[in-house]
């Protein structure tokens, strides 16, 4: 075998020889063919050229060069075609240079420039200028569902000042420096260095042509370093440093890394997308993962202040996940929102918005609020904004309808007022609270004053003031209903119960159809930061039935003030205790007093009544 190489390399050598012998210095040789050869006898690489000049034995420069590279070894592979109109050949160094054009072709790619240098000992190309590299191959897929991928032909288009093309056994070695340019199915990037590294081509030993293309995915990875930016399907991903792994569709990006999409940012300290699903990750040294999302004023429960237009939201990971329908977001870890006054704190939460343009109107020039459909909150979510607090296992934020409902134990305080239900929506100055039969409303007022006293001797006319007795036990106040609608007003809180309404009090238990309650918030001086809650006003409607110690009323009306120690009834009004029963169409009880106003009148023409027991025989 080897005396076999030994006589393939004398007999190529003679015509080397022979060729040379043909060329005089200066002068002009057409249409020649030059092959080389590595000690081992396999072929480097073989020049062609429509003339060549031969200026001596170090130098041949060409016109019309077209060159062949080959692997040099067992495979006799063919990696690089190269043509240039003109070159210049260093025969003992074994390089060629140029300022002219060149084109290179590889098993999968094309590269295109001006002004060049080769090196057949360090098996290196470098392109000097406005450099344009195709791939047959696409490095698009991690920023995109597989199902949203283009169905024309694949292909990557590199475009950079400088390249350097290094070829060996083990892999091409592609870098890309200067203002680099890349653009992929529907992905642009653009970078100050890019880095690629492919398969090198087979070669004869596995059967496959070596001037057959090689396999279309022979790029196995991608660095692009630098002032990172990608943009694809309406998003902006941005980093130091990108890793592209074309065959497993993932991409990292590193350092300061970020993604803009229409009506939000994200940013942290790494971000992974494969398949069209990102995943950003913080950091301890950087701080937690971020989404601003923009255009979210509504998002504050009851909307009763003014709120940013921006909501941030912390989170160990943030999960963007592209969908056809629509986008998906999910956030892990801990998870903190902050919207204008409003915080919010939850274990995971997840976004759901519009499908890229879904959101947008081209009549409409202005910002539709609408990308984002809706936040969902899970696990123990806190929500505090000015005085009001609630808590939820879960709350739903609907975004075009400025609403959110809260299920799973809701509850609300507001000031030292405390709400709990079944559900609860909440929109911009209102909340609605439902229950049910065996889970009703229940709403936990601070406790009024005693209303009651023992009984009186009726009379229509001034009665006398009578000494209290024993002080009554205060009681916080509690409605149950199976409905509430809290409005918020500027000065005070309205509370309207419907549906089974029962009040219990400092003595006094009622119950009636509808119930509306009117709150004022004072803050207390005295202690910081927090507020106590005046009750104005109680109006009760519809069947109402009032119980106190020794006493019971019933109207269709009572309006119960407990600033003004007063109660007042209207409507088919009775009172009745056990030293008699009061009717009329309006009854005033007045607090401490042993007295009744007792009116006529009304549209039904009710008289005042007095009845009294009976008087005892005295036998």
């Amino acid at each position: 075998m080897r005396n076999s190489q030994f006589l393939v390399i004398l007999v190529l050598g003679s015509l080397i020889v022979s060729l040379y012998g043909q060329m005089t210095p200066n002068a002009p040789v057409k249409n020649f063919r030059l092959p080389r050869f590595g000690e081992n006898g396999f072929t480097d690489w073989v020049l062609q050229g429509s003339q060549g000049i031969y200026d001596g034995e170090e130098q041949v420069r060409v016109e019309g060069m077209s060159m062949r590279v080959y692997s040099g070894d067992e495979r006799m592979a063919l990696e690089l075609s190269m043509d240039s109109p003109t070159a210049t050949l260093r025969l003992k160094e074994n390089r060629a240079y140029s300022e002219d054009s060149i084109e290179i072709t590889g098993g999968n790619f094309k590269i295109s420039g001006v002004g060049w240098e080769w090196s057949g000992e360090s098996r290196e190309i470098i392109v000097k200028s406005d450099t344009v590299v195709t791939f047959t191959q696409v490095i698009a897929g991690a920023f995109q569902n597989i199902d949203n991928q283009s169905s024309t032909a694949p292909s990557t288009k590199i475009q950079s000042e400088r390249l350097l093309l290094r070829t060996n056994k083990e892999a091409y070695y592609f870098e890309f420096s200067g203002n680099v340019g890349a653009a992929s199915d529907q992905m642009e990037l653009h970078c100050e260095q890019l880095i690629a590294r492919a398969d090198p081509p087979q070669g004869r030993e596995s059967g496959v042509p070596t001037n057959a293309p090689n396999k279309l995915e022979s790029i196995n990875e991608m660095i692009a370093n630098e002032n990172v930016v990608i943009k694809q399907g309406g998003k902006s991903v941005r980093g130091n440093e990108a890793k592209f792994f074309p065959r497993d569709r993932e991409v990292h990006i590193l350092g300061s890394a970020s993604v803009e999409t229409k009506g939000a940012y994200l940013n942290g300290d790494t971000i992974r997308s494969k398949y069209g699903e990102i995943v950003i990750k913080g950091a301890k040294s950087v701080g937690r993962a971020q989404m601003v999302l923009y255009g979210t004023g509504g998002l504050g429960i009851y909307g009763n202040k003014s709120l940013s237009s921006e909501t941030i939201v912390l989170a160990d990971n943030i999960i963007m996940q592209e969908q056809a329908i629509e986008n998906q977001f999910r956030f892990e870890g801990s998870v903190e929102v902050m919207s204008g006054q409003l915080y919010m704190r939850a274990d995971k939460m997840s976004i759901a918005a519009h499908s890229s343009g879904q959101a947008f109107s081209e009549a409409d020039d202005e910002f539709k609020v609408g990308v984002f459909k809706d936040i969902t909150s899970f696990g123990g979510v806190y929500i505090e904004q000015s005085s009001q607090i609630a808590t939820a296992d879960k709350v739903v934020f609907y975004l075009d309808d400025q609403r959110a409902v809260l299920t799973g134990s809701p509850k609300i305080t507001n000031a030292e007022a405390v709400v709990v239900g079944q559900s609860m929506e909440l929109q911009p100055q209102t909340a609605i609270i439902r229950g049910e039969a065996s889970s009703p409303v229940i709403v936990r007022l601070p406790e009024m004053a005693d209303l009651g006293y023992d009984t009186f001797s009726p009379s229509l006319g001034m009665g006398a003031v009578v000494a209290t007795e024993s002080p009554v036990e205060l009681h916080d106040t509690v409605i149950i209903s199976q409905h509430l609608r809290m409005i918020e007003e500027p000065e005070r809180t309205r509370f309207l119960f419907s549906d089974q309404v029962e009040v219990t009090a400092t003595n006094l238990n009622a119950k009636c159809e509808h119930l509306n309650l009117t709150t004022r918030i004072e803050n207390n001086v005295n202690t910081l930061g927090k507020a106590s809650l005046d009750l104005e006003c109680i109006e009760a409607v519809d069947n109402v039935l009032i119980a106190q110690k020794g006493r019971t009323s019933t109207s269709k009306k009572a309006l119960i003030l407990p600033k003004e120690s007063k109660v007042v009834l209207e409507g088919m009004a009775v009172v009745q205790d056990i030293d008699g029963r009061v009717a009329g169409h309006r009854i005033t009880l007045l607090q401490g007093q042993r007295r009744a106003i007792v009116e006529g009148g009304g549209p039904e023409g009710e008289r005042a009544r007095i009845t009294l027991p009976p008087i005892p025989s005295g036998e």
